[in-house]
């Protein structure tokens, strides 16, 4: 559960953190039209608007946070399901990067379709999710059946 929630703080609260101070330097993270890119230059708007902004994104996070733990349990389990099997410490870090990347990565996409998000949300999104997997998620053998090898 730990881990889930560390995963969610860290994905979650990373792509909402971008959401909010994207447009502050003249970067529109999502939009349909006239579509996600540089249409400005720091600071792209003043305070009204970007306290209008951040409450907005912060309702997109709590819809990311309410969407995101399906794919964060289910990399969790994976992620433990290997360490449980393999006893190489690299093999298992390397799991968990590459399982909570493509995690956060798929999800991402759905939502991102859902608020027509570019690329950038994507790619940050994919390296929040492989940092969490290879550095905090990965851990060092919790099954007791791996201990005993």
């Amino acid at each position: 559960m730990r881990s889930l929630a560390l995963f969610l703080l860290v994905v979650v609260g990373g792509v909402t953190l971008f959401l909010i101070l994207a447009p502050l330097f003249g970067y529109l993270p999502y939009s349909d039209r006239p579509g996600p890119g540089w249409y400005g230059r720091f600071p792209a708007m003043g305070w009204r608007e970007f306290w209008a902004n951040s409450w907005s994104m912060l309702s997109l996070g709590l819809f990311l946070g309410i969407v995101f733990p399906v794919p964060g349990a289910a990399g969790m389990l994976l992620i433990r399901a290997f360490e449980c099997v393999v006893r190489n410490r690299t093999a298992r870090r390397g799991a968990a990067t590459l399982i909570a990347a493509l995690a956060a990565g798929f999800w991402i996409l759905g939502a991102g379709w859902y608020i027509s998000a570019g690329l950038p949300l994507l790619v940050l999104a994919t390296l929040l999710g492989a940092v969490t997997g290879g550095a905090l998620l990965a851990s060092p053998s919790w099954c007791a059946l791996c201990r005993d090898r």
